[in-house]
């Protein structure tokens, strides 16, 4: 059988399992292992909502973001009239820059981005 180990333990707290087995007339392990089990055999309640709609109502308090969604692009193999149609003109800025004039408005986040550690082990070659 699995064996789990439990430290930092409050010590009021194992005072009160003690108390506890002794009075079901079992050990404390006994005591332990039957609160666990009952504790296991609840079932947690199922989310009521998404995870899209909790995302949404985090914050809906901020009033939202309009984005604009561009055309799509049809792949080349569907004749050269098609993608000039629908070909969208070359981007003005990077994807970077227009996540932070997106989020600019709600105050920015400063990130410090640790150095990257370079590894020991040689990369691999496969010949």
């Amino acid at each position: 059988m699995p064996t789990i180990t439990i430290r930092n333990l409050d010590e009021s707290v194992k005072r009160k399992l003690q108390v506890r087995a002794a009075l079901n007339g079992r050990s404390m392990e006994a005591e332990v292992r039957e609160l666990l089990s009952q504790l296991a055999a609840i079932e947690p309640p199922l989310p009521t909502q998404g995870l899209g709609t909790a995302i949404h109502n985090r914050f809906a308090a901020l009033g939202g973001v309009e984005l604009e969604i561009p055309p799509r692009q049809f792949s080349s193999r569907q004749g050269k009239e098609t993608v000039q149609s629908n070909a969208r003109p070359p981007l003005e800025e990077d994807f970077g820059t227009a996540i932070h004039k997106l989020f600019a408005p709600l105050g920015g986040v400063e990130l410090e981005i640790p150095p990257r550690r370079k590894s020991h082990r040689p990369i691999p070659t496969f010949e």
